[in-house]
């Protein structure tokens, strides 16, 4: 075959297949024309270019929310869907490269060219961005390696372990990056308070506060990210903060989903064998555990700074090991024998019930450890 032909059936067979990208609109909407960062919500249907219907989301009545232009959904509709109105239907065609490009997802084949008719149902205004402050704030000591200034005090419900928070933030470096923002993202983060997953520096700054407060926190390495380097977070970075703190909120489901640091000074401890101390925190009733058994528990542990390294009620599995066998640490063989089912108990384990001088993982060498027990039965 010449050169010329098999070139000419190459560029025809590219031009069947290929389509361009192409933004038609289909129904005229009214209202201010969306920009990036607007926090948008659409419904859409989208199609494979031989007509095969791979995702609606009118059939789930589930409309989909993101902030465009921020790399949260697919770059040919952060492209395509700027300078939409309210109730407006676009019909968008877009190349592969606009897509999900080489990556097979779900349904959708590698290196699909994608067909959609996008609605948009409602769009926020942009959240005006926090400033960092231009002169030097006046902080406060709340721990160490925590300071506070308040710029607003609320007058709502207060802030305690266990309690849901709806907040916006700012997160800057000490000299004035931004790193983060909630309001970029065009709505307000969920948090947990006391579960363990925050810089210590904001389950320390965050705790009894009042709803409606605007909290400034400035947080030392060692109560943010220490010496481990994030993305835009340099290692031993001091962070500064903004937080507006919007709602504070009590979820049952959510407490008793999660264990979260005990007050230890609130509680009873008992004295045990060989060093532990432990505190019952909820009775149970039946048969106690006893050595030899397979017994399943759920469980916390802790660091004594509050620092949690593990639990399973994150993983949502529980855990079962024999009793007495020396699969577990000491402290856990001699804390959980005698346990009724249903009860839960706070465990404090000396260095030598627990992983002594070597540590293991996030535990550093000769640490005392705090666990919350429960134990589910045989």
């Amino acid at each position: 075959m010449p050169k010329v032909f098999f070139l000419i059936v190459l560029l025809f067979s590219i031009s069947i297949w290929a389509i361009p990208y192409e933004v038609v609109s289909i129904k005229e909407g009214s209202g201010e024309p969306v920009k990036s960062g607007q926090l948008i919500q659409v419904h859409f249907k989208g199609w494979l270019t031989d007509s095969t219907l791979f995702d609606d989301s009118y059939s789930r009545a589930e409309p989909l929310e993101f902030v465009l232009g921020t790399g949260q959904v697919i770059s040919g509709w952060d492209r395509a869907l700027v300078g939409m109105k309210k109730g407006e239907i676009r019909r968008i065609a877009l190349p592969y490269e606009l897509a999900y490009g080489d990556r097979a997802i779900g349904p959708i084949p590698a290196k699909s060219d994608l067909l959609f008719e996008v609605e948009l149902l409602h769009a926020e205004q942009p959240l005006p961005p926090d400033e960092f402050p231009k002169k030097e704030i006046q902080w406060k000591a709340l721990d160490q390696g925590v300071w506070f200034y308040d710029e607003k005090v609320g007058k709502g419900a207060v802030s305690t372990a266990g309690k849901v928070l709806h907040l916006h933030y700012t997160g800057w470096l000490s000299k004035g990056f931004k790193f983060a923002s909630s309001k970029d993202l065009g709505k307000p983060m969920e948090v947990v308070l006391g579960a363990g997953k925050l810089i210590k520096g904001w389950e320390k700054g965050l705790n009894q506060v009042p709803e409606g407060t605007v909290r400034w926190l400035k947080v030392a390495p060692s109560m943010a990210y220490g010496a481990t380097p994030l993305a835009k977070i340099p290692a031993n970075s001091t962070l500064v903060f903004r937080v507006d703190l919007i709602t504070v909120e009590t979820d049952d489901l959510v407490t008793e989903s999660m264990d979260f640091f005990p007050d230890t000074t609130s509680l009873t401890f008992k004295k045990g064998a060989e060093g532990l101390r432990y505190a019952v925190i909820k009775e149970g009733e039946g048969e106690p555990a006893k050595v030899g058994e397979s017994v399943r528990v759920h469980y916390t542990g802790w660091l004594m700074d509050g620092t949690k390294f593990d639990s399973s009620k994150d993983r949502a599995q529980i855990f079962e090991f024999p009793l007495g066998g020396g699969r577990v640490i000491r402290g856990w063989d001699l804390g959980v024998e005698g346990m009724l089912p249903g009860e839960k108990r706070v465990l404090l384990v000396p260095p030598g019930l627990g992983y002594g001088s070597r540590g293991g993982g996030p535990i550093p060498p000769d640490a005392t450890l705090l666990f919350m027990v429960e134990y589910l039965g045989v």
